[in-house]
């Protein structure tokens, strides 16, 4: 009986053979053949792997990624990510790698990108003050997005530059096309306060036919009176009795005295 080792030296070693026909000629020991060939075909088609991934933002925290190719599918990528699926979600920028191995074994490799852009819009603001003279302001918005403004008396506007008339906090919110905010304030103040107008005159007698008027206020001066008087002077000199008014607010009388 042979021994195992003999065995092994009986069989015929496998080596590589091209594809094509291979025919088989086998002779009996009456010295007669028969013939039979045999085909060897090759499938080395790779599975074509084709990726793509895409883009986070603020607004979209994941993406899918998008695999094609003939075969199944393994996916690998940041963070030791690891799926089986053809189109897997995932949530951390980076290269993801794709390996489709067909049924005839054969790989292919393809690689898809996953982007981040989470730049906020950069919202700037600015108010102003309003005055006697100035019953409005307008409010200045920056950034790159569109504009959502609230304050207060319920205010809300999606105008970059509106124009409000109550004093206030405002709030701009600016967001950007890949859903970021930004949030700035604007303050808009009020000034009312009156300058505080005071005046005197005087009276006009033989001996002294004309007067000053004196005026005081933190501002600007306008006098009117008698005869279509007008004057800017903080204290003019007038000649005439009657009421004379600084700046429309307070009035002040000037009479007069003579004596026959």
């Amino acid at each position: 009986m042979e021994r195992p080792e003999q065995l092994q030296q009986h069989r015929a070693e496998p080596h590589r053979v091209r594809p094509g026909t291979y025919t088989l000629v086998v002779t009996g020991s009456n010295g007669c053949t028969s013939t039979a060939t045999a085909e060897v075909e090759q499938d080395t088609d790779v599975p074509g792997a084709q990726a793509a991934g895409g883009t986070i933002t603020c607004s979209n925290e994941c993406v899918m990624l998008t695999g094609t190719g003939n075969g199944s599918f393994a996916w690998s990528g940041p963070s030791n990510f690891n799926s089986t699926e053809q189109n897997p979600t995932v949530c951390a920028p980076g290269t993801y790698t794709l390996v489709v191995t067909g049924s005839n074994g054969c790989t292919s490799t393809a690689t898809a990108e996953v982007e981040q852009d989470n730049d906020v819009p950069g919202a700037q603001a600015a108010g102003g003050t309003i005055t006697c003279s100035n019953e409005c302001v307008m409010l200045t918005g920056t950034g790159n997005g569109s504009f959502a403004w609230s304050g207060p008396s319920n205010f809300n506007s999606t105008e970059q530059n509106p124009t409000v008339c109550a004093p206030g906090t405002y709030t701009l919110v600016v967001t950007g096309s890949n859903g970021c905010t930004s949030t700035a304030t604007a303050e808009v103040e009020q000034d009312n306060d009156v300058p505080g107008a005071q005046a005197a005159g005087g009276t006009i007698t033989c001996s002294n036919e004309c007067v000053m008027l004196t005026g005081t206020g933190n501002g600007s001066f306008a006098w009117s009176g008698p005869n279509n008087f007008n004057s800017t002077e903080q204290n003019p000199t007038v000649c005439a009795p009657g009421t004379y008014t600084p700046g429309g607010h307070r009035q002040q009388r000037l009479h007069q005295h003579r004596h026959r």
